[in-house]
């Protein structure tokens, strides 16, 4: 095989708009390729069959952004009826109900469940048309596309994150996802039809090395510093942001609805950005839903501090990453900051009674918020270390490959 600096990407999300962790995980990380000479061609695999994933000024800014770009469409006859019903089922809330009391129903997705055989055959043909040297593909659910490719095209995957009973872990917090669950099972096949898996923080890199065959390394979300030149004196205001996904919206509306039982926070402004932030419901005054925004430098210059509540979850959650790049004070759950580092303890409190805890007594006492600023600014100078050196050991293994196949 000629080689080539061609890599295919293959995603179930747009690049853009950039309104959602995967998207900003997706676009930051084939744009530092891209950087590094590396031609991207895109194809968004349009998974839902919605009319809503890609209009027409998104579309023309991922025929800008990307080397090349396409959009593929399921085949005429996905899913099945009993795909269907199965996701009617996984999606209802008595299965969420019958999964919050303990038991467990083996029923959920087969790893290829939503991957059509129209993308198979378009990966299959772009494959042979072009000089790829590599696949990316985003999500396990996807990965049956590597299953007839060249042996010397380098198969990688993107896991996002940990999918293996993933409804029985939102469950408990009473979520109903809409995204993919799958078995321990399905995972592990998924997964061992790459050459490379990457894991997006180091607990889950070390999980997938005791359950696969294939190589796996940890390679974090590509953020950049931003800081925020202002002095943070006491607590006035706070900001969160939501994308339009279950897992925030409730984590959200749960911290909201605490908030609302501290009579010493009534005046607390709060600022929610966001397309998820139009899904909330607040009565109170001091609650200002921004929607979507055009500009974070924006957001971030808003309020004193900022909160991610998040309950539930896996992957890493990139908007504690975004918050420590501006350099702003933050409060966050454990959950809310997996994957970040960051050991301080009012970044990883255990629920969001503690949280809302120490929001009340800083909002009381008048507390100077500058120890919280440096802590983020410590946290992003520790994450960009790390993320330095992952970011050698990809091209490293992309470069490895091109030596290969000279």
């Amino acid at each position: 095989m000629v080689h080539s600096r061609d890599l295919l990407v293959v995603a179930p999300t747009p690049s853009h708009p950039k309104d959602a962790g995967n998207r900003k995980r997706i676009y930051s990380l084939f744009k530092y390729l891209q950087a590094n000479s590396f031609k991207i061609h895109y194809v968004l695999y349009n998974v839902s069959h919605s009319n809503s994933i890609c209009d027409k000024s998104n579309y023309d800014a991922m025929r800008e952004e990307w080397d090349y770009f396409d959009i593929v469409l399921p085949s005429s006859d996905f899913p099945s009826v009993l795909q269907k019903l199965k996701t009617k089922f996984i999606r209802s809330s008595q299965y969420s109900a019958i999964l919050s009391t303990g038991l467990y129903l083996p029923i959920q997705y087969k790893i290829d469940d939503w991957c059509s055989d129209s993308l198979v055959n378009f990966i299959n043909w772009k494959c042979s048309k072009f000089f790829i040297s590599t696949i990316f593909v985003e999500y396990v659910f996807l990965s049956k596309v590597l299953v007839s490719l060249p042996k010397d095209i380098l198969k990688i995957i993107d896991t996002h994150d940990v999918f293996a009973n993933r409804h029985i872990d939102l469950s408990k917090n009473a979520i109903n996802s809409k995204f993919f669950t799958t078995s321990a099972k399905e995972e592990i096949k998924g997964l061992n039809r790459a050459d490379l898996v990457i894991a997006i923080q180091e607990k889950e890199k070390t999980y997938f090395q005791k359950q696969i065959d294939s190589e796996v390394i940890e390679l974090t979300h590509i953020e950049e510093r931003k800081n925020i030149d202002k002095k943070y004196t006491c607590l006035n205001s706070i900001g969160l942001i939501a994308s339009s996904n279950d897992i925030n919206v409730r984590s959200i509306q749960i911290f909201l609805d605490l908030i609302s039982e501290k009579e010493t926070l009534s005046s607390l402004k709060i600022y929610i950005a966001g397309k998820g932030s139009l899904k909330i419901s607040s009565s109170s005054p001091n609650v200002t839903i921004l929607g979507q925004i055009d500009s974070l430098d924006y957001f971030y210059n808003i309020a004193d501090l900022y909160v991610n509540p998040m309950i539930a979850g896996t992957g890493i959650k990139i908007k504690s990453i975004e918050a420590f790049s501006y350099g702003v004070p933050l409060l966050s759950t454990k959950i809310g900051c997996v994957g970040t580092g960051s050991n301080f303890e009012f970044h990883n409190y255990p629920n969001l009674e503690q949280l809302v805890d120490q929001l009340d007594k800083l909002y009381l006492s008048r507390t100077s918020l500058s120890l919280y600023q440096e802590a983020s600014q410590s946290c992003f100078d520790d994450y960009e270390a790390s993320l330095k050196f992952q970011l050698e050991t990809l091209l490293a293994r992309l470069e490895k490959r091109k030596h290969e196949s000279n």
